[in-house]
């Protein structure tokens, strides 16, 4: 796993997501990301600013194209996603964005309620994946550390 002392760049972060440099970046901009202390766990507040940052309720008047501050649903759902250390997020963690806010659910039973509820409310949602995006990341740094590990024995 990566040591405290590593070094973590924008860029980096954003390939371990899977994603292109420029959205790190962009969140970076939109201070999503703090480039003085990123480390591994920010990948999810990356892949959450990532899946957000089109997204328009029903009738709220945004253009997706325009680049402007967070939405209050779109800060606390980031918020919500900064749940730790990769390795200690559970697979079932899921993240329920609304146009009110978020809500984060581990065991099913909160899963179904928060469905329900939705459903019940007639509120539209997103659901992010944490738990997966987590499993995600830490397989991605796995492969990192290993291709770094045959670039030092081969040198």
């Amino acid at each position: 796993m990566a040591t405290s002392r590593e070094r973590w760049t924008v860029a980096r972060l954003a390939a371990i997501a899977g994603l292109p440099s420029k959205v790190g970046y962009e969140a970076r901009d939109r201070n999503v990301l703090h480039p003085t202390v990123l480390s591994p766990s920010d990948v999810l507040p990356l892949l959450t600013f990532e899946a957000l940052r089109r997204i328009s309720w029903p009738g709220e008047n945004y253009a997706r194209n325009t680049p402007q501050r967070l939405r209050l649903w779109e800060h606390l759902a980031i918020e919500h996603s900064r749940v730790g250390d990769l390795s200690d997020v559970d697979p079932m963690t899921g993240l329920y964005v609304h146009p009110s806010g978020a809500d984060l659910a581990v065991r099913p039973s909160e899963h179904a309620a928060l469905a329900l509820r939705f459903v019940e409310e007639n509120t539209p949602y997103q659901y992010l994946t944490l738990g997966a995006w987590a499993r995600q990341a830490l397989r991605a740094l796995a492969a990192e550390q290993e291709q770094a590990g045959r670039r030092h024995g081969a040198a």
